[in-house]
């Protein structure tokens, strides 16, 4: 089993998450938007070495540091999915990104 690992600038994506999610008023409170992005997180942290991975585009190698990229998925609800972008070692998963697919979902050819 793989050990999960957030790069930095994951930290920096999620302090944004839930300033956006408070913004555009998904949510009331800010307390409210940091438990559904832990429960993002601990879905990843609990499933990514049992998920089916997926080579990723291109375009997301922006975010890796010269090795492949994969993501996985987690379907949220009927209207979100949460992508985690990560490069595998024989030892762990190093998260470089996490986005929903209605920020990246045209990167990614899929369609809800």
């Amino acid at each position: 089993m793989r050990n999960i690992r957030y790069d930095f600038q994951v930290e920096s994506q999620l302090e944004d998450s839930i300033r956006q999610l408070v913004e555009r008023q998904y949510f009331s409170e800010e307390d409210y938007a940091i438990e559904y992005m832990r429960n993002v997180i601990n879905y990843f942290q609990l499933n990514l070495n049992n998920n089916i991975s997926y080579e990723a585009p291109s375009y997301f190698n922006r975010y890796g540091y010269g090795q492949p990229l994969y993501y996985s998925l987690y379907r949220k609800s009927t209207r979100t999915s949460w992508y985690a972008f990560y490069e595998k070692t024989d030892s762990h998963f190093n998260i470089v990104y996490l986005g929903t697919n209605h920020l990246i979902g045209h990167y990614l050819d899929i369609h809800f």
